[in-house]
């Protein structure tokens, strides 16, 4: 028991943890605020997100349950890494797309599935 304490105490992955969940919340607001710009609200698009979400909360606890089981440090600290990487390219592409105007935005631009960059 303890060592799961200090695992969840240990400020640093304590913190990459938080930058993670604020990341998600941020990357959820601002893909509403994309949807209404866009005027393009779907319940099956939010549904889609909300799984989307509630996957990188449970690799999460999956990372951290896996660095317990066989005492390392690895496993949490990386999927927390990707989740923060990812979810922070979603909320840059979403601010663009709202009009936010951001440094390097054209590298950020979606490609659909034809290989060609959506304008």
């Amino acid at each position: 028991m303890e060592i799961i304490y200090k695992g969840i105490t240990d400020s640093s992955i304590r913190n990459l943890i938080i930058v993670s969940l604020i990341m998600i919340f941020t990357d959820i607001i601002t893909g509403y605020l994309k949807a209404i710009k866009n005027k393009k609200i779907n319940s099956s698009i939010s549904r889609d997100g909300y799984i989307k979400k509630v996957g990188w909360i449970i690799a999460i606890i999956f990372g951290f349950i896996m660095d317990y089981i066989l005492n390392i440090s690895l496993f949490l600290k990386g999927t927390v890494f990707v989740s923060i990487a990812t979810e922070g390219m979603s909320i840059y592409e979403n601010l663009s797309e709202i009009g936010v105007k951001l440094p390097f935005s054209k590298y950020f631009e979606k490609v659909n599935e034809g290989g060609e960059k959506n304008e």
